[in-house]
């Protein structure tokens, strides 16, 4: 058995903390499918959402870029607007800066039937907002975004943190009157406009170069990335991991703790993801000292009762990939191990702890089925250890997890490389590192 440790605890003054606020599934779904067999069809080629983007990035990157639907998210706003559930994706290439060559947009899905994309407007200029969020746009479509990933679900409504912006918004920001260049980084919420879905844009992020993950806890926004307070700091050298704090809705953020990588210019440091469980926010991160060399190391925190405190064991070292909250009281963390092969955990308010039996697995993404909370059944997307590049769907319950037993195979994905998942309105689908996305037809009545 693995022992549960968090590490020590320090005072934290900046938290003011209250009362734990419910975190729902970033893919929560309206229809409940029974996952104790298959209960779907072969997966087959559905759609090709982002084959404009990659045109682009193929003229301007041939030596190579992301191509991969980086989320697939299915969103029920749940009574908040007309909008029915919807499928949206994610996309885009934050390393080759693929939203400036070509605007990054919000595209989802109306119907399984519908193969063909939608995109939604991004609301970031007066008189909808009350000040210009980001230089103008290109299109009413741009994000300013460089790559969206991940959705998340904050106290019902759907949101996404800004990876990296593009060269247009920051140097916007840049010419703002200050004493030094501010960094700025962006968040959107899902909103209602004339009865169409749109993303509300809030360019609230102090020094957030990137913007990597956001959640509600304790009656609070909070999100995470890296950064500077402004260029000086950046172009000496000193780049932080940031934890950011909001206690209006997204209108204004603060920091509350940035940590600096040791030594100036010599490395990168960022936290990447967020997963609030219990009573507990867990926030991973890590340090690359590029410059010198040597491995990416973990560095993770664990907020409670006011304090802050590190999270030992063994996955205290390790790169946190993803988060997956479950059903608020506990989540997954997939981890990746300095040979670059992967384990999961699970995360609880008491600590962490190892996902023996799934350690042949490399989980690639992990969805529920129908509303989490109550269903307390998911699906995810891996591949074998054993068989690579072999893949294949796996169900599993809350149980399974809490027993540490492996989940049970239901469906092959020969010759597939996903890259996301997502259960909507009872049919699977697959996002592809080519940039597809996939459909597996319910077979239950």
């Amino acid at each position: 058995m693995n022992r549960i440790s968090t590490g020590p605890t320090h005072a934290f003054p900046t938290l003011a903390l209250l009362s734990a606020a419910t975190f729902l599934p970033a893919c929560e779904t309206a229809t409940s499918v029974s996952t104790s067999g298959s209960g779907f069809g072969p997966a087959t080629s559905w759609s090709e959402p982002i084959a404009d983007y990659l045109a682009v990035g193929e003229a301007n990157f041939p030596d190579g870029f992301t191509r991969e639907i980086t989320a697939l998210d299915a969103f029920d706003p749940d009574g908040r607007g007309p909008q029915p559930e919807l499928l949206w994706i994610g996309y885009g290439d934050a390393t080759r800066n693929m939203g400036s060559k070509t605007p990054v947009e919000f595209r989802y899905f109306i119907s399984p039937e519908d193969p063909g994309y939608r995109v939604a407007r991004v609301l970031a200029a007066p008189p909808v907002t009350p000040t210009q969020q980001g230089e103008r746009q290109r299109t009413p479509f741009d994000t300013g975004e460089e790559q969206i990933e991940p959705y998340r679900v904050v106290d019902g409504v759907l949101w996404q943190a800004g990876v990296d912006s593009t060269d247009a918004d920051e140097l916007w920001t840049q010419a703002k009157p200050a004493e030094h260049r501010p960094i700025e980084g962006n968040v959107f919420r899902l909103d209602d406009r004339h009865g169409q879905p749109a993303w509300r844009k809030f360019r609230t992020i102090p020094g957030g170069e990137h913007v990597h993950d956001i959640c509600a806890y304790d009656g609070s926004i909070w999100a995470v990335g890296s950064g500077s307070a402004h260029r000086t700091e950046w172009e000496s050298g000193e780049i932080f991991r940031y934890l950011w704090r909001s206690d209006d809705g997204g209108e204004t953020f603060e920091p509350a703790l940035r940590v600096m990588f040791p030594e100036k210019g010599k490395g990168d440091t960022r936290f990447r993801r967020l997963l609030p469980v219990g009573d507990s926010l867990y926030v991973f991160g890590y340090v690359n000292p590029f410059v010198d060399g040597g491995p990416i190391e973990g560095r993770h925190v664990r907020l409670r009762d006011g304090m802050v405190g590190d999270v030992g064991g063994e996955i205290a070292d390790l790169l946190v990939l993803r988060t997956w909250p479950l059903d608020g009281e506990t989540g997954l963390a997939l981890a990746r191990n300095p040979d670059r092969t992967t384990r999961m955990f699970v995360v609880e308010a008491e600590g962490v702890r190892e996902l023996d039996a799934w350690s042949d697995l490399a989980v690639v993404d992990v969805a529920p089925v129908g509303s989490a909370a109550s269903s307390g059944e998911f699906l995810l997307v891996a591949g074998d250890r054993a068989e690579e590049p072999a893949h294949a769907v796996f169900a599993f319950s809350m149980e399974d997890v809490r027993s540490n037993r492996p989940p049970r195979e239901i469906l092959d994905l020969p010759e597939v490389a996903p890259s996301a998942i997502a259960v909507w309105r009872g049919d699977l689908f697959i996002g592809t590192r080519e940039g597809a996305v996939l459909r597996a037809r319910s077979e239950r009545p």
